[in-house]
């Protein structure tokens, strides 16, 4: 998400929150938390789950959940209407959308609560209940856990718990063989983030549109990075809010069934508009997107180091210098190839100057910028093979 429209949107909150005389949550003042008791719910965000080096086949999963009250629907409503002002669109043609806005960011109105643990059953494995550890303050409601499991007989686990709406789903892959980290805006989803009321409605309320020949480049690299009996592991690295994960993970499973994979969100729950306008405030540069994705892909190479990682992104914000860091870091060993999707959008940096500087230090065959009408040939470019572009370089 865009640092601009993310802005507008906490202006929005509130302004929505204000103009009802109700507090604005602050994780700091335990007295402005929601009252608990039997609108308590959680959200199942699911993760991955591993194999460590010294564990005898055994799994840890790494695996996060969202647990809070909801807040009266008029917030939601005054929030939205908010954001169609800020943004000056036509407050009567969002009216139709509205009932659709509210189920898709309704997460983004609810109050996170800390301190409390979830007890999640797991099936699939030799452990089938595990208690995740307490909620914190600083991400209110937020609780992100790695658990010893044992031994397990599938490769996607389902999670569940008492209070949860729906299940939520754990990838598990072993420690060798082919891993792509994928972004998603604009990458493998057309969401226009250089345009504010275009992300807006893709965003809010129209239906997500695939990024033309992605759903087949990513079908065919499922099979065609098969390495000795192991498929590749897709991990979706996104700056966009966990309250999306719902809204994407739906996205994946309809429109990406082969390369289906963990969705690393970013924390910007509106109960912590503290943590939230600092994750935001990285500057027009950008800094603070490239600290968080490094972060994550960091995170992942601590998990699953011996993978062999192909990197895709886009240049409509910081992929390039994102995965250049992450080369300079980790090195061929680690980040076998990169791919950005080079936006034909005027708003887009695509000039030499930023992507020689961004990939200072990583070798030009490691890298590939492509087009749209570029995306069926990728098909082509033999990646099990080390290979990462048509030939010619950047």
């Amino acid at each position: 998400m865009k640092f601009t429209f993310l802005l507008l949107v906490w202006t929005a909150l509130y302004l929505a929150l204000q103009s009802r005389g109700l507090p604005i949550p602050d994780p700091d003042s335990p007295s402005q938390l929601a009252p608990r008791g039997h609108l308590e719910k959680s959200y199942l965000i699911g993760g991955f789950g591993y194999q460590p080096l010294n564990g005898n086949g055994n799994y840890k999963i790494v695996t996060s959940a969202y647990l809070y009250v909801a807040q009266p629907k008029s917030i939601g409503l005054g929030f939205l209407t908010s954001v169609a002002r800020l943004l000056h669109l036509d407050v009567d043609h969002l009216g139709e959308h509205m009932s659709q806005c509210f189920r898709r960011l309704k997460l983004l109105f609810t109050i996170g609560i800390p301190m409390v643990r979830l007890k999640v059953s797991i099936t699939g494995c030799q452990t089938t209940q595990v208690t995740l550890s307490r909620t914190g303050w600083k991400h209110l409601g937020l609780v992100s856990a790695t658990e010893d499991i044992g031994k397990c007989t599938e490769v996607m686990l389902t999670v569940k718990a008492e209070n949860s709406d729906e299940p939520g789903t754990i990838y598990l892959t072993p420690p060798e063989g082919f891993m792509i980290i994928s972004d998603i805006d604009d990458t493998i989803k057309i969401t226009d983030v250089l345009e504010e009321k275009l992300m807006f409605e893709n965003t809010a309320y129209k239906d997500p549109v695939p990024v033309k020949g992605m759903p087949e480049l990513y079908a065919s690299l499922s099979k065609q990075l098969v390495m000795n009996s192991t498929p590749p592991f897709f991990v979706y690295i996104s700056g966009s809010p966990f309250e999306l994960h719902k809204f994407l993970n739906d996205f994946l499973k309809d429109d990406f069934p082969a390369s289906r994979g963990p969705l690393l969100l970013q924390n910007l729950t509106i109960s912590d508009p503290k943590g939230a306008a600092k994750t935001l405030t990285g500057g027009d540069d950008g800094e603070s997107k490239v600290d968080y994705k490094m972060r994550q892909i960091t995170d992942v190479h601590g998990y699953l180091g011996q993978k062999k990682v192909l990197a895709v992104g886009d240049s409509g914000e910081m992929d390039p210098e994102t995965y250049g860091d992450a080369y300079r870091k980790f090195g061929e060993k680690f980040i076998k190839c990169i791919w950005i999707h080079v936006l034909d959008d005027k708003k887009a940096k695509n000039t030499q100057e930023r992507f020689d500087k961004a990939f200072e230090g990583v070798p030009k065959e490691r890298i590939l910028l492509f087009h749209t009408s570029d995306i069926p040939r990728l098909q082509t470019i033999e990646v099990a093979k080390g290979k990462c572009n048509f030939g010619g370089g950047v």
